[in-house]
């Protein structure tokens, strides 16, 4: 009688502990903030039929977004990138996020288990005339989310726009769980459910089985990791240089083509810069995860990528007009003067224990760096 009353005991508690599995695992998180839209992100722990809800402006009653496959919505799934899209610029909204698990799904018979919601969360979406655009950066910060806490914490994030990951934020891509582990949840907890973050893939994102899906889990503006986004008078120009070694390493396994990637971007930069809009940036920074530069630092290696970036973007950077060049990937804070080599703008490597901010406006492009020790690395405006 005991046992059997043990293992009736046994039973429940394994029914409803499955009952509570269900949950929103991850996010949200926001993405590709524009003046008229926004993407959110967001995981479930078991297969389900996700949507995001909004309020705000002119919807007084919450307007659901889903993401339509032609005219199949977005289901049985787990990681989820839902946009909205038809908001209003510099405008507050609510949301929340709503999911049914599907535990059955056969071709004439879908069963729903539980249905869960978050809490209200806020958002603003850009304008598109502000005057300013100020940012945290931070990089290489290699699966360790309390350096990532510690270094966000030493500004406060309210005060920014976005914050700005550049690369080598995990080590490599071999477990599901590494990005949202070593970054995103963090910044979930800190900002990400009410401001945006942007990714820039270092060539530690590009290692591991699973480097294909990290498209899947970050904002990718047109489908790839090279893009462009104006803020007022500023030009952000994301850069993605691939390995940091030939392609002909034996260690890539003849699966790597970064050589011509890497040329495919300089047609497309030189196509942009000649645009009306981007002519009349007041500030245009590049944001690239490895230098466009050859150190001289006797510590740092000289890469085969380094090289092939001053070879060719170096000159690019300077027929288009860059103001400001901001890398990582050194570990090492290194800034070269516009003019020391051959470069019509400063490059700033930022070190993987600073964080920096970023503030550019009609004054310039004001850059402060703080260590995780608290010492001030640079505390310049670049005019």
């Amino acid at each position: 009688m005991k046992r059997t009353f043990l293992g009736i005991m046994a039973l429940l508690l394994c029914t409803l502990a499955g009952a509570q599995d269900f949950s929103f695992n991850h996010g949200p998180y926001l993405q590709n903030m524009g003046s008229d839209e926004v993407t959110v992100y967001f995981t479930t722990s078991k297969e389900a039929f996700s949507w995001v809800e909004v309020i705000g402006d002119k919807w007084t009653k919450p307007q659901r977004f889903a993401t339509l496959f032609s005219g199949q919505y977005d289901a049985y799934n787990k990681e989820n990138r839902v946009r909205i899209s038809g908001l209003r610029p510099a405008t507050k909204y609510r949301y929340r996020l709503v999911s049914k698990e599907i535990t059955k799904y056969r071709p004439y018979n879908i069963v729903y288990g539980d249905s869960i919601a978050t809490s209200w969360e806020e958002f603003s979406t850009l304008n598109p005339n502000q005057k300013s655009l100020s940012f945290v950066l931070m990089n290489d910060g290699h699966d360790n989310p309390k350096k990532v806490k510690n270094l966000l914490g030493k500004f406060p994030l309210n005060n920014v726009d976005m914050v700005v990951y550049l690369g080598d934020m995990i080590s490599y891509y071999e477990k599901e769980e590494a990005p949202y582990y070593g970054y995103i949840d963090p910044s979930v907890e800190l900002f990400a459910k009410n401001k945006p973050f942007i990714s820039i893939r270092g060539n530690h994102e590009m290692r591991g089985k699973l480097t294909r899906n990290y498209m899947n889990i970050i904002g990718c503006p047109n489908n790839r990791f090279y893009n462009i986004a104006y803020y007022g008078n500023t030009a952000l120009i994301m850069i993605d240089p691939g390995e940091d070694k030939p392609d002909t390493q034996p260690v890539y396994a003849g699966m790597n083509c970064y050589d011509a990637y890497r040329m495919e971007q300089i047609e497309w930069l030189r196509n942009e810069a000649a645009t009306k809009r981007f002519k009349a940036a007041r500030n245009k920074i590049v944001l690239m995860h490895i230098p466009p530069i050859v150190t001289d630092d006797p510590n740092i290696p000289e890469e085969y990528t380094a090289t092939e970036l001053e070879k060719h973007f170096k000159p690019l950077f300077n027929e288009i007009g860059v103001d400001l060049v901001i890398s990582g990937h050194t570990h090492r804070h290194i800034l070269v003067e516009k003019g020391e080599r051959g470069n019509d703008y400063p490059i700033i490597t930022n070190d993987n224990e600073d964080v920096m901010h970023v503030r550019s406006d009609k004054d310039g492009i004001s850059i402060k760096i703080i260590s995780m020790k608290d010492n001030v690395v640079l505390d310049r405006v670049f005019k």
